[in-house]
């Protein structure tokens, strides 16, 4: 199934099979990684897809990055100042990427629940766009902020997360890591919501260390499709980052309420 999860677990699989290698002891591996023997089988065979923690750590292990994902060894491992190959559409390398007309290029917002600072939301604009038939993501995270007379603003960007899109039966999923920060996430997001087909649901899964130690974060988000006009992107780059549920607008707290409804309800085990 093009596109599909196998699709990912093939490609994954076969990328860990050659960073291994032979005579390399996979009882060996998976103790350095923290994880079991079968489920780095599992893992090389495609058969199992590890969460954005694991995948970190096996990132770590072998000194590469979220581009075993999505792109042949060689290219990632090349020494930097060599040329890297060309790389052709996502569908050369049994990926499929999300069609134009579900999730066009452009600016979005990012929307989600603060991880760091409970009551608030985030928001962080992000860029997607097209590369060699290949969908790409890049967005700036900005961590530290700034108090002034207009409330709380992020200071200077530094991190920048850059990733690929891939298509879902219903929608899409993202995979980007922090360029110079050990952090990767995952988020996968429906199609359209509420009849606007401008807002995207979704959920993401996050790892980062900091200070040798790992933190995970996981919660719902909400894409935003901006209109392509230089000054409502040139606004929402300078608007505020934080703001509590009464401070977002209409559509993105209702939307919001919604996809927080749902997390609880997985969460307690109902039916969502």
């Amino acid at each position: 199934m093009a596109g599909g999860a196998a699709d990912i677990h093939a490609i994954f699989g076969r990328n860990l099979r050659r960073l291994i290698g032979n005579g390399v002891s996979v009882s060996e591996v998976a103790r350095d990684i923290g994880i079991n023997r079968t489920q780095l089988s599992r893992y090389l065979y495609g058969e199992a897809f590890p969460r954005p923690d694991v995948l970190h750590r096996i990132c770590v292990h072998f000194d590469v990055d979220a581009r075993i994902l999505t792109d042949p060894l060689e290219s990632i491992t090349l020494d930097e100042g060599e040329a890297a190959p060309a790389i052709g559409p996502f569908s050369e390398l049994d990926f499929e990427p999300v069609s134009q007309s579900v999730l066009p290029d452009g600016f979005y917002i990012e929307w989600k629940s603060s991880w760091i600072n409970e009551g608030y939301f985030t928001k962080q604009l992000m860029l997607v766009y097209t590369d060699g038939g290949t969908r790409k993501t890049k967005l700036k995270q900005h961590v530290r902020v700034q108090k002034g007379p207009e409330g709380n603003r992020f200071s200077l960007p530094l991190i920048e997360h850059i990733g690929a899109v891939v298509a879902q039966p219903r929608g899409f999923a993202m995979v980007d890591q922090g360029r110079g920060h050990k952090a990767i996430a995952m988020s996968v997001f429906r199609n359209g919501f509420f009849e606007n087909e401008g807002l995207y649901p979704g959920y993401k899964l996050s790892s980062l260390v900091f200070n040798r130690t790992r933190h995970h974060f996981k919660g719902p988000t909400l894409l935003e499709r901006l209109p392509s006009s230089a000054n409502v992107i040139l606004e929402a780059a300078r608007s505020p980052v934080w703001y509590t549920v009464d401070q977002l607008p209409d559509d993105i707290q209702i939307a919001m309420g919604v996809l927080m409804d749902e997390d609880r309800g997985r969460t307690n085990g109902s039916e969502t």
